[in-house]
């Protein structure tokens, strides 16, 4: 595999149908320039994009150039593949060192408002629901979660939206929120209710609240919600919801 280092655009826009995360790679095409590999200049079978921390195969394996693909994924990185084919050779070449992640990709086109409200629980007294604002994104989970992560190059108040749980003192316990910054006309939503060490917000119906407020307010702004589960958790949640399972798929990552 040979790093593109001019006129990598064209190569960015074979991504442009890739089906998982299209979010994530419209914002880091616009932003952060991911890097190119490619097996052929003149006439790839395999591209691979890379914008920290996650490498996109886009194409089949082949022994031509699988080992040479697989050979640019260090430690700690996160692998997405456009071909379900990649999966016997990835736990193959990684064997332990994988870990297998299922996600389940869902379908916003029968959402219904009324419906999404309907789910809307009451939240535990002292706290509130609230836009998220400056206040709110400067320091605590938002900021650690999100915007130190994926906003640092643009401001989240102008490229994203989104509500969070507040108690009496200001501290935000819990969120919905855009996990990627706006490009286009799809909007991923990322929830979170709860720090690791505070269960005591969990399975109460919070996060199900907090999506309804995102995906109310997604809506009434024209931006089609996508919802890509990582857990059983969220699948139960998005059904709820309304959205419609539509594919599952692979995701993995080298430990």
């Amino acid at each position: 595999m040979r790093e593109i280092k001019n006129q990598i655009e064209k190569y960015y826009q074979l991504f442009d149908s890739f089906e998982y995360f299209e979010n994530f790679i419209k914002y880091a095409v616009r932003d952060l320039k991911p890097q190119i590999f490619v097996d052929n200049e003149q006439n790839p079978n395999c591209v691979v994009l890379y914008s920290y921390p996650a490498y996109f195969i886009l194409g089949e394996p082949d022994e031509k150039y699988s080992d040479d693909v697989l050979s640019l994924f260090p430690r700690d990185s996160w692998i997405i593949a456009s071909s379900s084919a990649w999966n016997n050779t990835i736990n193959q070449h990684f064997q332990d060192g994988v870990i297998t992640h299922k996600r389940t990709l869902f379908n916003s086109n029968s959402l219904y408002v009324k419906n999404i409200l309907e789910q809307r629980k009451p939240i535990p007294k002292d706290f509130s629901i609230e836009p998220i604002q400056k206040k709110h994104i400067e320091e605590g989970m938002i900021h650690d979660d999100v915007i130190s992560r994926f906003f640092t190059t643009c401001d989240f108040l102008e490229n994203g939206y989104g509500f969070t749980l507040v108690d009496g003192a200001g501290t935000c316990h819990g969120f919905a929120l855009t996990n990627y910054p706006i490009v286009g006309h799809d909007v991923e939503l990322y929830f979170r209710v709860g720090y690791d060490f505070c269960p005591e917000f969990r399975l109460k119906g919070i996060g199900t609240t907090l999506c309804t407020y995102f995906i109310e307010e997604s809506l009434k702004r024209g931006y089609n919600p996508v919802w890509d589960s990582a857990n059983s958790i969220s699948a139960h949640i998005a059904k709820k919801l309304g959205y419609v399972e539509q594919k599952e798929w692979l995701m993995y990552h080298i430990s």
